[in-house]
């Protein structure tokens, strides 16, 4: 029997970033993936996907939107949806290549097959013709992700009927679709489909959507929703599904229907435990097929750890590697990254795009703690109006005592780039005079900061707080 010092399950972001970290530390690796293909629904189902079908549907948008004249732009009507997702594949093949590289360049030995647990330390690889072997690890790291939710009460036939993974698979672009869910899934779709025509209704349970981002940004994105003739049902459920010949009656919780050519549930993820046998190592998954994790990604079993969308929120892409990372670091007695960092930037794939790090005005009322918020609208940003996605705003909120940026939110024009500017100096502890004094390239997005930075020592100067000054630091005489 083949023995490891790590055995790593999936090959997604947590995994591989898991894997190459233990290889670095000189340690005996391999890794399992089921699939033909390496990266998980990152690279092959989900986000690279998505976003590929996200950036024509953008590029369509904006050559309706501007003024040029002479020039014509039309879509086919038979044309399929993974036609429209442009350089999808060459994206995708792209990351097949790099992962397989680094996996290979690391040392990590890669064995494609299910992988299942004989117990804690044990674990059977079965092939494609049911053949298996089995493998022995000092520690392992599962990071097999998740696969979209389907709640018992719709049928998905994926003609008709479809979820997050499968709606990417539509054959031509309908010409209304109902999305079941205000996630973030839902919401990115709902701009996708809007952008190239659809005529999209969204379906969703709760008051506003994404209630967890700052309300401010959540409902500028309702209104911009609004705009694109997106229609919105909230605080309601589809009750019942009723498949037709052409069209699909949606049956809400109130006693109201509506028709859509196509239904795309968006009802969340669930973990993919199912070949796991985790029984057989001494765990459990929840309902959701979620693993419980300690700080340092630990389960229940202390030499089983766990990373990535399979343990849930935030389930990114981006934390994910960094968990996976963490994770081995801890596992093996390493000290150089023992825990992800606190700043966890969120960005969402709308049209326009959603970001956030840092502190809503809602989490600091709830903590009792004082701010000011600085906002600059984009549409007097002269690089949002060349780009042709000249509307949201920036957002600062920030201390009223020293101006110590304690959260930037962005609705608008590459939103999810733009927030890293901000994090960046939240996490080096600067404040909004860093922005004000900062010189920006102009024509850019990124000099926006320094008027939401303007707007908010504005504030501070009318009130007479003393975050409107720089603080002066005393520096100590030699000798």
């Amino acid at each position: 029997m083949l023995h490891y010092d790590v055995v790593v399950i999936g090959s997604g972001p947590a995994g591989e970033h898991g894997a190459v970290q233990a290889a670095y530390y000189g340690k005996k690796v391999a890794l399992v993936e089921k699939e033909a293909v390496p990266g998980g629904a990152c690279a092959n189902t989900g986000t690279i996907p998505s976003k590929a079908l996200r950036e024509t549907a953008l590029a369509i948008q904006q050559a309706r939107s501007r003024d040029a004249h002479g020039v014509k732009f039309s879509v086919s009507e038979t044309v399929t949806i993974p036609e429209l997702m442009g350089r999808r594949g060459l994206v995708t093949a792209r990351e097949h290549s790099r992962i397989r590289n680094r996996i290979y360049e690391s040392g990590v030995e890669m064995f494609r097959g299910v992988a299942s647990f004989v117990d804690d330390h044990t674990l059977r690889i079965t092939v494609g013709d049911g053949s298996c072997m089995e493998v022995q690890a000092d520690v392992v790291l599962l990071a097999t992700g998740t696969s979209p939710s389907h709640p018992p009460q719709y049928t998905f036939d994926h003609q008709h009927v479809y979820d997050s993974d499968s709606i990417l698979m539509l054959d031509t672009v309908p010409r209304s679709l109902a999305i079941l869910g205000g996630g973030v899934a839902g919401c990115e779709y709902a701009s996708i489909f809007a952008a190239l025509g659809v005529h999209v209704s969204i379906i969703d349970s709760k008051p506003r959507l994404l209630p967890w981002l700052d309300a401010e940004l959540s409902l500028a994105m309702q209104d911009l929703f609004a705009m694109a003739s997106i229609d919105m049902y909230q605080q309601l459920r589809a009750h019942k599904l009723e498949v037709g010949d052409r069209d699909v009656l949606v049956t809400l919780s109130d006693g109201s229907r509506l028709v859509a050519e196509k239904v795309l549930v968006a009802a969340g993820r669930q973990g993919n435990v199912e070949s796991l046998n985790l029984a057989a190592a001494g765990l459990v998954a929840t309902e959701k097929g979620y693993l419980e994790v300690d700080e340092h990604y630990r389960t229940k079993v202390h030499h089983i750890y766990a990373a990535g969308d399979l343990i849930g929120f935030p389930g990114l892409a981006s934390t994910s590697m960094e968990q996976g990372r963490v994770a081995m670091t801890h596992a093996l007695g390493k000290k150089y990254q023992q825990k992800v960092a606190e700043l966890l930037p969120v960005g969402i794939y709308t049209i326009p795009e959603v970001s956030s790090v840092g502190a809503t005005e809602e989490s600091l009322k709830q903590k009792g703690v004082p701010y000011v918020v600085g906002k600059t609208p984009l549409t007097e940003n002269a690089r949002a109006n060349l780009v042709g996605e000249a509307v949201g705003f920036l957002k600062l909120v920030a201390s009223p005592q020293d101006g110590e940026i304690l959260g930037v939110h962005c609705i608008g024009a590459h939103a999810s780039e733009l927030i890293h500017l901000g994090s960046a100096v939240m996490a080096l502890g600067g404040t909004i005079h860093y922005f004000t004094q900062a010189v920006f390239n102009y024509p850019t997005l990124g000099e926006a900061y320094k008027y939401a930075a303007y707007d908010a020592r504005g504030q501070m100067k009318r009130l007479g707080l003393p975050g409107a000054q720089p603080q002066v630091v005393a520096v100590p005489k030699a000798g």
